[in-house]
Parts: structure tokens; sequence; C-alpha cells
């Protein structure tokens, strides 16, 4: 069988429908005024992902520490993709998500003190790896010229998941209205300083001077993390309410050997989901 080129795979697919699905359920809830929790949206992606394993090729792999918990872990996820035999790029992704009033409402929101975009931005400069804010977004009046990216056209239900640049967040968040800060509106940031984030399984990455790693690296990274299949989720996802301090996150044990470890540890990134997608021979990289 010829192989077909990444944009034409369904692991390109896959997060396309899943940007749509997040558009529409956002739309509906904002229509009567309801907001939506970031949580909600990742363990619906989750179970997205999780489906499409069993329905079409299994090459994602699904971590999550025990117990997993928005307030006790954030909005922290790692994706590890793998560019070539063996070798994995590391996406560090940090999740928001538009309120019903159309302001993101929680960008300045600290962890451990430190603001997230400056750990985003530390995390990379220690690790090679490429960190974004994972926005999620439903806008039912947006209209917009389609844009373009490495697969073609796509119109704004694909900003249903939308990454944008940690430094464009911080300058964003940092806009003031006299001494008070304004949040920002999804008008704000789509569509010039976002990109849908199928980018990351439908576009080609490049491996020049970026520090990729091997599976063993990842997997020994951090031995808290459960791989998740479908008979597992219910009771993996099992999210608690209690009370947490999210600036007394405890972090795993430092792996001194390991440097991704390393790098999170001393970035102060702690996530909470960690996604391994694995080639097949089915398309071209």
């Amino acid at each position: 069988m010829a192989k077909k080129h990444i944009s034409q795979t369904e692991r390109c697919h896959l997060l396309e429908r899943i940007s749509n699905s997040v558009w529409t359920r956002m739309v509906r809830a904002h229509r009567v005024k309801t907001d939506l929790k970031e949580i909600g949206i990742t363990a619906d992606i989750i179970s997205d992902i999780l489906n499409f394993n069993l329905d079409e090729v299994a090459n994602f792999e699904v971590y999550a520490k025990p117990g997993w918990d928005e307030d006790m872990y954030g909005s922290d996820m790692d994706f590890f993709i793998e560019t070539s035999a063996n070798q994995y790029r590391w996406f560090a992704l940090q999740a928001k998500i538009l309120k019903k009033n159309n302001r993101y409402t929680s960008l300045r929101q600290t962890s451990d003190g430190v603001m997230q975009w400056d750990k985003l931005a530390l995390l990379e400069a220690i690790s090679g790896c490429k960190a974004y804010y994972l926005l999620y977004n439903g806008r039912d009046s947006f209209t917009a010229t389609a844009g373009t990216d490495c697969k073609g056209t796509y119109l704004g239900e694909q900003y249903g998941c939308s990454l944008v640049e940690p430094m464009e967040i911080e300058r964003l968040a940092n806009i003031r209205r006299g001494t008070r800060y304004v949040n920002p509106t999804f008008e704000d940031i789509h569509p010039n300083h976002a990109t849908p984030w199928r980018m990351l399984t439908c576009c080609l990455h490049s491996t020049q001077n970026i520090t990729l790693y091997p599976k063993n690296e990842i997997l020994e990274s951090d031995l808290t993390f459960i791989l998740i299949d479908e008979l597992q989720l219910e009771d993996e996802l099992d999210v608690h309410h209690e009370e947490v301090n999210f600036n007394q996150r405890v972090l795993p044990p430092i792996n001194n050997n390991n440097p991704i470890a390393v790098a999170s540890r001393e970035a102060g990134w702690n996530p909470g989901l960690r996604f391994i997608i694995n080639r097949t021979d089915n398309f071209i990289a």
C-alpha cells in the first residue's frame, strides 16, 4: 500500500475532529450562558483519542497522574510526537478555556508563584521543547477569512483547540485599562495570533537544532504516570473536588540522569497528562 502524506493520515484528521467537537460544544454552552471547565473538555479529548485507538490506529498512548485533578496538576500536558524512528519532539501545552463573556479570565494565573508564561519559557530554554498555550474555544458569531497552514485552508471551527505562543499571551495579558488588567477576548487572539492544533499531527516538524528524546527517556522521566486504556478511563479520571492549594503542588522525585525530569523539575513543570504519539508505516515523515 502506498504511503500517505502525514496531512492525509487519520491522526491528522483526529485533531481536526476534536477541534470541531470542542467548538460546537462550547458554542452550545455559551448560547445558554453556561461556562464549561477545562477539565471536562480535556476528559472528552482523552475519550476521543482512546476511541480512535480502538476504532482506527492505536498509535496514541495516554498517561495520567493517579487521581488526575485540575486543581492538583493544573491544565499542563505533554505531547511527545515521534518524528523519526524512536525520536520524539516534545510539546508542552498549557490549556485555558474561553468563558461565556468571550474572555480568557485565567491567563494571569500563577503556579508556585511564577507566571505560567515564564515557566513555559524556562522549560523551552532548558529542554529544547516547544511550549504553547492550548486554548479551548467556541464563538457563535465569529466569521473570518479562511486561514491556511501546512495542510491547506481551515475555517473558524478549527480554532476549537488553538495554539498560541507564550510570549503573545504574556503581551495580551499585561494590557491594562488604567490600573486594571484587561482579560483578552477571543478576537484579540484569533485569527492573527493563533493556529489550529492540528499542526501537531498534520505538519512535519523541523528537527534541526531541536532536542529529540527516545521513548525510554520519556517513560522513565516520571514513573508516577499511569497508562490509560478504555477500561481504565473512568477510574483513573475519577476527579475529586477536595480543596487543593494550586501553589503547593508536589513535584515527583527527580531522576538526576533523565533530561526530561531535570528540565521539568528546574522549570517547575508538573503536567497531569502526557500523550505519546507514535509513528505508523502509513505516513511519510
